[in-house]
Formats: C-alpha cells, structure tokens, sequence
C-alpha cells in the first residue's frame, strides 16, 4: 500500500526520519520506545492519560528510523523538511 503524500517527514537537526502513524492531539508527554528485533528503529509514544497500568493511556505516533540505515536514507530523499516552531509566550 503506498503511503500517503506528507506520512515521511523530517526535522533539520533531527537523526531520524519519520512516518507518521497518528495525531499529536491530546499529548500530554511523549516516549521513545526501541522495536524489538528491528536495529534502527524505534516507535514515538504519546501519553494521552496519567493514570492506568503501564504509566496510563497511549498511542503510536510515528516510527522512526534512524538515517544510518538503507532504508532510512532512501525515505530521507523523499521526507518533507520540518522547521520547528517556536511558542510564544
């Protein structure tokens, strides 16, 4: 299944490339969490509630794969550049 245009995107500064697999809507904190038995790749973690078993409710928001690998190079040549914004105070 192809992937939709805007799903592969980067940060300037950042070390890996993104796919994205949800919406930051409702985050409250954030986890990076290692995929087992897949070296260079790691899922980004939303914490969405507090309270609940395993450090309260989730969701998956993006896999990220480091740009040491071949794949992840290839999908660097396609990714979207991301600027981050600054919040105002």
């Amino acid at each position: 299944m192809p992937l939709k245009k805007g799903t592969i995107y980067k940060y300037k500064t950042g070390k890996y490339v993104r796919e994205k697999l949800g919406s930051k809507r409702g985050c409250i904190a954030y986890r990076v969490i290692p995929v087992p038995n897949k070296p260079g790749r790691k899922v980004l973690i939303c914490i969405t509630r507090k309270k609940g078993p395993r450090g309260g409710r989730t969701k998956a928001i993006s896999l990220l794969r480091s740009l040491k690998t071949a794949k992840g190079k290839r999908l660097a040549k396609r990714a979207k550049i991301k600027t981050v914004k600054r919040k105002r105070r």
